[in-house]
């Protein structure tokens, strides 16, 4: 059903090397994409791919699921976050896209933003502050859905929208990562 690999000889198919992470997941590609859709499809591929499955049925047959397997757990990090999705969406453009810098009061608020997070929260700022990214998250994310249905319509302009949407998505994400105490990417 997926066109990863040959069942009986291992083959990769050809049409495996091109294909983007929604021809992978054998998924649609649109940003509209419901989670439940990306779990089913993610325990459908996890079932075929299993290494137990593959175990008896000699070395290439399953080196062939490991390597698909990798191949779909990529695919899968590129589309699960809407953000990441909206990402992957993006360079999968035909045409070259106008990236428009972010407003530097924006710019300065993060930066400030990290610098409060390095010199440390009490508690009752810490859950403030992690309530405050959730918010913004949630908020970026709900006018990324409705930024993508206007490009899906066929408005072009909403490609800069989505544009910057994600990247301030970036920012927020780096602060919820630096809250939780890891590095932000």
């Amino acid at each position: 059903a997926f066109p990863l690999f040959c069942d009986q000889c291992g083959v990769d198919y050809p049409e495996r090397r091109g294909m983007s992470a929604f021809g992978m997941l054998g998924l649609p590609r649109t940003f509209a994409i419901e989670p439940d859709q990306i779990e089913h499809r993610e325990l459908l591929l996890a079932q075929r791919l299993h290494p137990d499955r593959w175990q008896g049925r000699g070395d290439r047959l399953h080196k062939r699921a490991q390597l698909a397997q990798s191949a779909v757990n990529e695919a899968l990090g590129k589309i699960t976050d809407p953000f990441t999705r909206s990402t992957t969406l993006l360079e999968l453009q035909d045409e070259e896209l106008p990236h428009p810098p972010l407003p530097q009061a924006f710019l300065m608020e993060q930066l400030e933003l990290q610098e409060q997070i390095e010199e440390g929260l009490d508690s009752a700022q810490r859950r403030a502050l992690k309530k405050t990214v959730r918010a913004e998250l949630k908020g970026l994310q709900e006018e990324l859905t409705q930024a993508w249905s206007s490009a899906e319509a066929g408005e072009t302009a909403a490609f800069t929208t989505i544009q910057e949407l994600v990247d301030r998505s970036r920012y927020w994400k780096n602060a919820e990562l630096a809250l939780r105490g890891q590095a932000p990417a």
